[in-house]
């Protein structure tokens, strides 16, 4: 069952009612993946490459849903202006507008839509696609639910060369990277081994950076096809991109409490190269196709280009736009994405 939601409670509450578990977890009931003719060519392997995904047993008697600690954020969308190099953000609009989480946007390959997280309650999230197009041709102020699973799904993002997406798998404490295809059916796990994923980001095709929880945290490669999994870095935030034209990837490495760098890795080599000094105790950002950086502090957004310092590009702050956190940018960097906490949530 597929719903189309208006982004206000009542709407969620009352599609997530409808949905209930109806689809279910495959992991569970051992049935074949979706759209068998489809997948018939499938570039991945069947089941993961690294080994079976061990029995998910009871969840531990302290375990507590990711969902129950989230915040009340909006997704603004707006459009990425260059003029002679110079960035500014027109346009911008509040995309979803309820008391919620609404978070994580990140936009398909081709431009046309955002996928995001939304909890409904403080139990579980779900995947949700929004047009950004114009509202005449896509609907825009209108989301679709694409999962409908007993697990939470978070940070979906578009497989390169798939129409599918990956997204973390929360079910009973354990934190898997599985894969969907863009109607939100799931087809599985993508590893076996590597858990607990908390974010990740695709360098090409096969090989992947995955931020895993731990103590401490760390930044590891693995390969879809090959099941090889290795440690890159420790420490590293939340934010892991790949940076576009190339299969590097970007991250966060936490040097100290004070001392954040934006590093550029190198995912078959392993090594790593440090791009500039984040703003302060800020972790989240985007990259544009020209190269350009954007990161969010306040109401402010500001940008870093090579051989310049970050440098001021919006003020949101007579839009209501307060505590900027998560951005995405668009694969042409016509439209970005922004992440914003509600007034008091």
């Amino acid at each position: 069952m597929r719903a189309i939601l208006h982004l206000d409670a009542g709407l969620l509450l009352a599609a997530l009612a409808l949905a209930g578990c109806a689809a279910g977890d495959r992991e569970e009931t051992g049935e074949e993946p979706p759209n068998a003719e489809t997948w018939a060519a499938d570039p991945f392997p069947a089941a993961p490459p690294d080994g079976p995904v061990p029995e998910i047993g009871p969840a531990p008697a302290d375990y507590v849903p990711t969902a129950t600690g989230v915040p009340a954020t909006d997704i603004w969308l707006g459009t990425l202006v260059s003029d002679g190099g110079a960035l500014s953000v027109s346009g911008l609009e509040q995309a979803t507008d309820r008391d919620g989480y609404d978070n994580q946007p990140s936009f398909l390959l081709d431009g046309s839509a955002i996928l995001f997280t939304a909890a409904f309650d403080r139990r579980q999230t779900e995947i949700m696609r929004l047009g950004v197009t114009s509202r005449a041709e896509s609907g825009a102020g209108l989301a679709e639910q694409l999962t409908h699973t007993e697990a939470s799904e978070f940070s979906a993002l578009q497989i390169p060369g798939q129409e599918a997406f990956s997204s973390i798998h929360e079910l009973r404490g354990r934190q898997y990277l599985w894969r969907y295809d863009l109607s939100g059916e799931p087809v599985g796990p993508i590893f076996a081994t590597a858990e607990p994923v908390g974010y990740f980001a695709w360098s090409n095709e096969q090989v992947v950076a995955m931020f895993i929880l731990g103590d401490p945290a760390t930044l590891q490669i693995g390969d879809a096809l090959s099941g090889q999994i290795r440690i890159v870095a420790e420490n590293p935030g939340r934010s892991i991109h790949r940076i576009p034209g190339t299969e590097a990837i970007s991250f966060v490495r936490k040097v100290s409490d004070e001392e954040w760098w934006l590093e550029r890795l190198d995912p078959a080599a392993g090594t790593t190269v440090r791009i500039t000094r984040t703003l302060p105790d800020r972790e989240d950002y985007a990259w544009t196709p020209e190269g350009e950086i954007l990161m969010g502090d306040g109401p402010r957004l500001f940008s870093w280009s090579e051989g310049s310092d970050w440098t001021e590009i919006a003020d949101f702050s007579d839009r209501g736009v307060e505590g900027i956190t998560r951005l995405a940018v668009s694969p042409d960097g016509a439209r970005i994405a922004i992440v914003a906490n509600r007034p008091g949530g």
